[in-house]
C-alpha cells in the first residue's frame, strides 16, 4: 500500500494538481490549463475529474490498495475575512469575482474523489496557509538546507508578502505583511496602463516592452509614492494619495488605438519602480546578512528581468527561484504539507530539481501517428533524434519538440518547446509572425550548457528554469541575434546532462554542425493558448502555423517537401 497525497491549487486562477508519495517525492504535477487547453483555466476545479484520473494512472495509483489524502493551497476563504476590496488600482469587481472563484474551489476541493469512486463521503481536506505553500514548493526545488525565503505575491491570506527562515530544511515564518500593499497588484495595474490584460497573464509583455523605453523620472517618483516598504512590509499609500497618483499617470496610458511602442517608456518606468521596491524588501529581509542563499517565490518571482540583478547586487552565494513560483506551484506545496502532516515531520523533503513532472506522451497516439499522418513525412530517429533536430535547425527550419514528461510551470524547458537556430537571419521576426502570432518586440530565450554560461553571459549564474535574465557579452551578441533582446539581455535556460541530457546532446550537435552551442527556445503554443498537451495539439499546430516539423518522442514529423 502507498499513501499518496494530492495537493490542489484553489486560488480560482491557475489551478493545478500535484501528487506526492509516502517517501515525500513529487510524483506528478501539472497545471489544469494544459489538460483542458484553456489559458489560466479561470474557475476550473484543480481536481478536474478526467485530469485527476489521468494523473493517478500515471503514478500507478491502485484504488484497491492505495490511499489518497487531499491538501489545499489556502487555509480559508478570502471573502469571509469581511474586508472591503481595495479598488484604487484594480477594480473591486475583479477582486469580488476572484474571491467568489476562490471560495467555490476551496469548498469543493477533493469532491472529484467521489466521482472516481475513491471516497464515499465528501473528503475533509487538510487546509494550508497560502504563502507557506509557496515557500514549501520553492524549498523542495532548492538544493540547499539553509536559506532565507521571501514570498512576493499578489495576495495571501492577509497580505502579499511573507518571509521565512529555513534551517536544516525547516521553515519558520519570520513575519508577514498584514495591510493592503502588493507588488503583484502594482504590476497588474501597470499591465493595464500599458494596454495589456493581467487576467490573461500579460505581465510578461510589460517586462519585454520595458527594454525599448526610457524611465520617466517624474512619473517614477509618482509611482514610487504609491507603495511604502516598512521593515520589509508592504503597504499602499492612503486612498487619496493613490487617487492623485493614478490621475497623474493617466496621460501616459496607452489607448486601444495606440501602437504597442507608445507604452515603452511607461513599461520601463513601472519596471524600474517595481525593481526598486522589490530591492528594498529584499534588503530589509536580509538585513545586511547575505551569507545565506535566497529563495524567491510567489507570482512576482516570475519577473526574470529583476531576478537577474539580485544575486550580484546583494552579493548572495546563490539565488533559487522554482520553475513554478506562482499559484499553480502551490499544488506541490499543499501536497508536500499534507505528506509532512501525515508523517509528523517538519523538514521539507529535498527534490532532485527536475521540473519534468507532468504528463507523458500517449503511446497509443504515437502508434496512430506512424500509420495515419497523411501527407506528412514520418521518420523514427531513435537515438539520433537530437542530431536530426540539430540538422533541421542549422538549415533554418523551426521544430516543435514534444518528448518525455511535460515541464511544470509556465515556461517551456525543452520537453514542450519550439526550437530554432538563433544565428539564422530574420528568425525572431519569422517566429513571431508565422508561428507564435505575437507582437514583434517579444524576446526569445536562449539555451546554453551550464558550463558555457560565463562564456556567453555577464553575471553568469545557473538558470535551469529560465528564472533570470542576464546581459550577453557584447562580443557574442551578433552571433545569436534572435535571442538578444533590445537591452542586450537574454532570459536564459542553463542545462546539464544529469537533468536535461537530450538538450545537451542537441547543443553538442549544433556546435559540431555550425560552431554555436546555443539554441532558441520558446513555448510550444500560439499566443493566447496554453502549451500543447496532446499529440493532437502538436500536430494541429504543425499544420496551422509556420512550423516546419515536430519531434514527438523520437519521431520526426515533417511537412510535405520539408524532409531532407
Amino acid at each position: 500500500m502507498t499513501a499518496f497525497h494530492l495537493g490542489v491549487s484553489t486560488s480560482g486562477h491557475d489551478p493545478a494538481l500535484a501528487i506526492v508519495d509516502d517517501n515525500g517525492a513529487v510524483r506528478f504535477a501539472e497545471a489544469t490549463e494544459r489538460f483542458v487547453q484553456d489559458k489560466r483555466a479561470w474557475g476550473i476545479a484543480p481536481d478536474h475529474v478526467p485530469h485527476l484520473e489521468s494523473a493517478l494512472a500515471q503514478v500507478g495509483f491502485d484504488a484497491a490498495r492505495d490511499t489518497l489524502a487531499v491538501g489545499t493551497s489556502w487555509a480559508g476563504v478570502k471573502a469571509e475575512l469581511g474586508k472591503a476590496p481595495q479598488d484604487a488600482l484594480l477594480p473591486a469587481r475583479d477582486t469580488l469575482w476572484m474571491q467568489g472563484l476562490q471560495g467555490q474551489l476551496h469548498a469543493t476541493a477533493g469532491r472529484s474523489l467521489l466521482r472516481l469512486g475513491l471516497a464515499d463521503a465528501p473528503p475533509d481536506p487538510m487546509r494550508f496557509d497560502h504563502h507557506l505553500c509557496h515557500a514549501v514548493a520553492a524549498a523542495w526545488f532548492a538544493p540547499v538546507d539553509d536559506a532565507v525565503c521571501i514570498v512576493l505575491d499578489g495576495e495571501g491570506e492577509v497580505g502579499a508578502l511573507s518571509v521565512f527562515d529555513m534551517r536544516a530544511r525547516r521553515l519558520t515564518r519570520r513575519f508577514r505583511s498584514w495591510g493592503p500593499g502588493s507588488l503583484g497588484t502594482f504590476y497588474g495595474w501597470l499591465t493595464g496602463l500599458c494596454g495589456f490584460d493581467w487576467r490573461k497573464g500579460e505581465e510578461w509583455k510589460v517586462m519585454g516592452l520595458a527594454a525599448f523605453g526610457q524611465v520617466i523620472p517624474e512619473l517614477a517618483e509618482v509611482m514610487r509614492g504609491m507603495v511604502a516598504v516598512d521593515r520589509g512590509r508592504l503597504r499602499f499609500a492612503d486612498p487619496e494619495t493613490l487617487r492623485r497618483a493614478t490621475d497623474r499617470c493617466q496621460p501616459h496610458v496607452r489607448r486601444p488605438a495606440d501602437p504597442v511602442e507608445a507604452a515603452a517608456d511607461l513599461a520601463a518606468t513601472g519596471q524600474a519602480v517595481y525593481a526598486a521596491l522589490a530591492d528594498q524588501v529584499i534588503a530589509d529581509c536580509l538585513d545586511g546578512d547575505e551569507r545565506l542563499p535566497l529563495i524567491l517565490s510567489g507570482g512576482c518571482a516570475l519577473n526574470s528581468s529583476h531576478n537577474g540583478t539580485i544575486r550580484d547586487r546583494f552579493a548572495l552565494p546563490a539565488l533559487h527561484v522554482p520553475p513554478c513560483p506562482a499559484d499553480d506551484g502551490n499544488a506541490i506545496g499543499a501536497a508536500l504539507l499534507a505528506y509532512m502532516r501525515t508523517k509528523g515531520c517538519d523538514a521539507v523533503p529535498r527534490g532532485d530539481g527536475s521540473p519534468y513532472l507532468g504528463s507523458t506522451v500517449a503511446i497509443r497516439m504515437l502508434d496512430k501517428l506512424r500509420v495515419s499522418a497523411r501527407g506528412l513525412a514520418v521518420r523514427d530517429m531513435g537515438d539520433g533524434s537530437a542530431r536530426a533536430v540539430a540538422d533541421c535547425l542549422v538549415q533554418g527550419r523551426i521544430v516543435g519538440v514534444m518528448r518525455g514528461r511535460a515541464e511544470f510551470g509556465p515556461r517551456a524547458l525543452g520537453n514542450r518547446s519550439i526550437l530554432a537556430a538563433p544565428q539564422v537571419s530574420g528568425m525572431k521576426d519569422r517566429l513571431n509572425a508565422e508561428v507564435k502570432g505575437r507582437e514583434a518586440y517579444r524576446p526569445f530565450a536562449p539555451v546554453v550548457r551550464l558550463a558555457d554560461t560565463s562564456a556567453w553571459f555577464e553575471c553568469a549564474q545557473p538558470s535551469p528554469y529560465m528564472s533570470v535574465t542576464l546581459p550577453w557579452h557584447a562580443s557574442r551578441r551578433d552571433m545569436v541575434p534572435a535571442t538578444v533582446h533590445a537591452d542586450g539581455t537574454g532570459r536564459l535556460q542553463t542545462v546539464k546532462r544529469d537533468t536535461a541530457s537530450w538538450m545537451v546532446d542537441l547543443l553538442d550537435a549544433c556546435e559540431d554542425l555550425c560552431g554555436i552551442p546555443v539554441v532558441l527556445n520558446t513555448s510550444f503554443n500560439i499566443m493566447g493558448k496554453p502549451i500543447v498537451h496532446s499529440v493532437e495539439d502538436a500536430v494541429a499546430m504543425l499544420m496551422t502555423s509556420g512550423l516546419d516539423a515536430i519531434l514527438v518522442e523520437d519521431m520526426l514529423v515533417e511537412k510535405p517537401g520539408a524532409a531532407a
